[in-house]
């Protein structure tokens, strides 16, 4: 009786979340969205979780007419990552494999959707999103806010065209993330026996990535930048996704010298959060992570004084 009393809690918190869509609350909720059918889909049948999944679609599109066919069409990007994760952590794979397989899950789908719209409706992503910022810093400007250093809409066109796999790479790893740690601290909290990763702390990026870090730069510098160039559209995104993995390298050695100095949990978790909302702070953390993959620092920090 319990499970089911469970069952139904995560059934009306999918209900609540796909019914956010369409109002001011989605920018927030779409973020976990996914959630609940990761928890339905480890602790139910196939059969079960499946008929849960129909009563919640169903009741979404009565409920939000005429919108209500759009809002399923888009909650299967979050239900078929959801089903992914669900379906390997009732395999006990290790944490790694489940956050890798929901991550790859929400950038296929999102690689599909911009062709199929493409391809579909003839829509042209440059033209779209030239009239969204138009948009926007029209509705800026009609509510008084005043944005002096605003490059012009052409200029961050290009900006987002050129950096748009990284940028989709960056969307899918942050659902990913959201959606594997809440699920799996979720299902821990019910009981559910699942695999995790290994703690932040003991994180280490293979030493490779320094050596396309460095070709990567180089290319950078002495490449022309031609606009619509393949290969600076290669060399752009490889270098900020490599930039990202070496703050990320560098969140890992906070969280190692934190352990060791025996600090509270609390201040890496702050100071992680700093370095994310902070630009001055990404550059000291990555310029650490590169430390830490090229020197042996954990050894050198932790060795014992003489």
């Amino acid at each position: 009786m319990n499970n089911r009393w469970t069952a139904i809690g995560w059934v009306v918190a999918a209900l609540v979340l796909l019914l956010s869509f369409g109002t001011l609350m989605q920018p927030i909720t779409m973020s976990f969205v996914a959630i609940p059918f990761v928890v339905l889909f480890t602790t139910l049948s196939t059969a079960a979780f499946m008929a849960c999944i129909a009563a919640v679609l169903l009741i979404v599109f009565l409920l939000l007419q005429p919108i209500g066919s759009i809002v399923v069409l888009i909650s299967l990007y979050f239900i078929i990552p959801a089903i992914v994760m669900g379906f390997l952590f009732k395999r006990q794979r290790p944490g790694w494999s489940v956050f890798v397989g929901g991550t790859l899950a929400f950038l296929i789908q999102t690689l599909l959707a911009l062709g199929l719209t493409s391809y579909l409706f003839q829509v042209d992503m440059t033209t779209y999103l030239h009239e969204y910022l138009t948009q926007y810093q029209k509705l800026a400007a009609d509510m008084g806010v005043v944005m002096p250093n605003m490059p012009s809409v052409d200029e961050q066109v290009a900006y987002i065209s050129m950096r748009l796999p990284s940028l989709l790479i960056a969307g899918a790893v942050y659902m990913g993330s959201i959606t594997y740690a809440l699920s799996r601290r979720l299902l821990t909290a019910q009981g559910v026996s699942v695999q995790r990763m290994k703690p932040v702390k003991y994180w280490m990026l293979p030493k490779s990535l320094l050596w396309y870090y460095l070709v990567a730069m180089i290319l950078e510098l002495v490449i022309l930048k031609e606009a619509g160039s393949f290969l600076t559209l290669v060399i752009v995104n490889l270098y900020e996704i490599l930039q990202v993995a070496f703050i990320v390298q560098g969140v890992s050695f906070l969280f190692f010298y934190a352990d060791f100095k025996g600090w509270k949990r609390a201040l890496p978790v702050t100071l992680t959060i700093f370095v994310v909302l902070f630009p001055p702070f990404q550059y000291i953390c990555r310029l650490v992570g590169i430390i830490d993959m090229a020197f042996p620092l954990r050894q050198a920090v932790s060795r014992p004084k003489q």
